[in-house]
C-alpha cells in the first residue's frame, strides 16, 4: 500500500502506455487486445485499487463480474452485454458507471477506450449469490438529492450547510457505494477522512487542505482520491457537486 496522501488522477501519468499488461487468453473470446494499467493507490488486504486503464478492441469472456468497479470514461465508448437478457448497455466518454460484483455480463469493446477506475475486490469476501443490481449503474449529475444525516466526509461547524447526496448503488455488503454529492459553500474542520473516497467534480470547485497545510484544488472534470484516515479539511466558495465512489471497510450491511 502506498503512503497516504491526497491523489490527483491524471489520464496521462508518466510512463503510461509504455509497458503492456500481461493478459491471459482465457480472459477473451476475441484476439488479445493491448491494455495498460497505472495504479495510483492499492491496498491488497482490502482488495482496493485506483488508477487509469486503457484497451484496444476486445470481447471479454462472459461471466460474473469479479469485483465492484466504479469507472469514469475518459475516451471511447463501452458496451456491456447482459448475458441473461442479451441487452447491450452503452456508456460514452464523460460518463461514470458501475459494474456490480457478480453481474453476469460481457464487455464488448469497439475502438480505443481509456478510463479511471476504483475496484473493490476483497479477497476475503465471496462472490454474492446474486449481484446487488442486474445491470450497469450510471450516476446522474441531476439526480434527486436527499440531506445527509451527518456532514461527512467534511465535518463542519454548527450552522454550516448540510450536504446532500444520492446513492445510486450500494453493494451487497454495504461497504461500497457510488452516486452524486453536493454542498453549498462551506469550510470544514480538520478530521481523519472517514473512508476511501474517489471523486470527480461536476460543477463548482473543491479545495482540500492536507495536514501539512498544502492546498489541493479541483474544478469541473478533475478527479481525486482520498485514502481512509488521512487528516484533512476542505472548503468550497460556491455550490459544488461531485460524482463519488467510496469504500467503507469497517461498515456492515444496514449501517
Amino acid at each position: 500500500m502506498k503512503a497516504k496522501k491526497i491523489i490527483r488522477l491524471s489520464a496521462t501519468p508518466e510512463g503510461f502506455g509504455q509497458t503492456p499488461d500481461k493478459l491471459a487468453p482465457d480472459m477473451f473470446i476475441s484476439e488479445l487486445p493491448t491494455q495498460h494499467t497505472h495504479e495510483y493507490f492499492q491496498d491488497e488486504e482490502l482488495g482496493l485499487y485506483v488508477g487509469v486503464w486503457d484497451t484496444t478492441d476486445m470481447i471479454e469472456t462472459a461471466g460474473p463480474y469479479p469485483c465492484d468497479e466504479f469507472m469514469w470514461l475518459l475516451e471511447g465508448e463501452a458496451a456491456i452485454r447482459n448475458c441473461k437478457t442479451g441487452e447491450m448497455e452503452t456508456v460514452i466518454a464523460g460518463e461514470p458507471f458501475v459494474i456490480p460484483k457478480g453481474y453476469n455480463c460481457q464487455w464488448h469493446q469497439v475502438g480505443y477506450l481509456r478510463k479511471f477506475f476504483l475496484i473493490s475486490v476483497n479477497p476475503n469476501e465471496p462472490m454474492p449469490e446474486m449481484p446487488a443490481f442486474e445491470g450497469i449503474i450510471i450516476p446522474r449529475a441531476e439526480a434527486q438529492m436527499v440531506p445527509l444525516l451527518t456532514a461527512e466526509p467534511f465535518l463542519t461547524e454548527k450552522d454550516s450547510p448540510i450536504p446532500q447526496h444520492h446513492v445510486c448503488y450500494k453493494d451487497s455488503t454495504g461497504k461500497f457505494l457510488a452516486g452524486t454529492w453536493e454542498s453549498n459553500a462551506f469550510e470544514s474542520t480538520a478530521a481523519p477522512f472517514p473512508y476511501h473516497g474517489f471523486a470527480c467534480v461536476i460543477t463548482g470547485s473543491l479545495t482540500l487542505i492536507d495536514e501539512e497545510g498544502v492546498k489541493h484544488s479541483y474544478g469541473p472534470g478533475e478527479t481525486l482520491f482520498v485514502p481512509e484516515g488521512l487528516m484533512c479539511s476542505a472548503k468550497a466558495t460556491e455550490k459544488v457537486r461531485i460524482f463519488f465512489a467510496i469504500l467503507r471497510p469497517g461498515q456492515t450491511e444496514g449501517d
